[in-house]
């Protein structure tokens, strides 16, 4: 299918496959070096909530490597499918159309894994919660990449309705996190500084993707232009995968 969008600049790929994949050799190396202090990342102890003839409630998650494991997951996976384009720009040429699904598969497994790693952060242990969190917001990697298919110099704005449907979807997630926050809130077993702190980091990170996938789908700013749309979009596709594993990283060296 033939999309009106111009391809990343093979560069601009190969810089962005590099930093993430440095990023990840970089968070691998970390992780050897302070094996030791790595075996309990952050310890939240689950505070015993009694209440006189009643039973315990119990909140809060130990968080193990497994939390930088999963970001770095993300890490390889966008370097993986970055490198791909520079791969396919190389070999044959390549389109728009595969560009377009490679993004939107790096970006669904950005949004879903991160938002999962997240929410274990802040005490949501549920497992339909964590599935349900996941499927929201890898999901709207489907209506991102529907929404490519519709033409960005039409004026309706019946053809951002992919895109309206993506918001919703990937917001809904972080409304639970933000009820699963409240809640050890009430019960007296609030989520760390430290996981509150890189909750809100991850979170703006992930708001500056959604301004800027925004901005390619209108199109306005620097994404008016197609090969502006296409280097912001390699820009905030990397960031949204570094960014919050950085934030995980520092939150498991520095403790909550």
């Amino acid at each position: 299918m033939t999309i009106d969008h111009a391809v990343p600049r093979a560069a601009d790929s190969r810089v962005a496959a590099v930093v993430l994949a440095l990023q990840a050799l970089a968070t691998l190396v970390v992780m050897g070096l302070a094996d030791a202090r790595l075996d309990v990342l952050v310890v939240v102890e689950p505070p015993m909530l009694l209440a006189e003839a009643s039973a315990p409630l119990v909140s809060g998650v130990l968080l193990t490597p497994e939390a930088v494991r999963g970001m770095l997951a993300v890490l390889l996976v966008t370097a993986v499918l970055q490198a791909f384009l520079v791969y396919q720009h190389g070999r044959s040429g390549l389109s728009a159309s595969t560009a377009s699904t490679a993004h939107w598969v790096a970006v669904s497994q950005s949004l879903g894994i991160t938002v999962v790693i997240i929410a274990l952060l802040n005490g949501a242990a549920a497992a339909s919660t964590i599935v349900l969190a996941y499927a929201l917001a890898a999901g709207g990697g489907l209506l991102g990449w529907l929404q490519d298919r519709a033409p960005r110099r039409s004026e309706s704005r019946a053809r951002l309705w992919p895109f309206a449907v993506l918001t919703v979807l990937v917001i809904v997630p972080w409304g639970v996190i933000a009820l699963v926050q409240i809640t050890g809130l009430v019960l007296g077993a609030p989520a760390s500084d430290g996981v509150r702190a890189t909750t809100l980091v991850v979170l703006a990170a992930t708001a500056a993707w959604a301004v800027a996938e925004w901005a390619i789908a209108r199109p306005a700013g620097v994404a008016r232009t197609p090969e502006g749309a296409a280097r912001l979009r390699v820009i905030s596709s990397t960031g949204l995968a570094s960014i919050p594993a950085g934030a995980v990283l520092v939150l498991a060296l520095v403790g909550g």
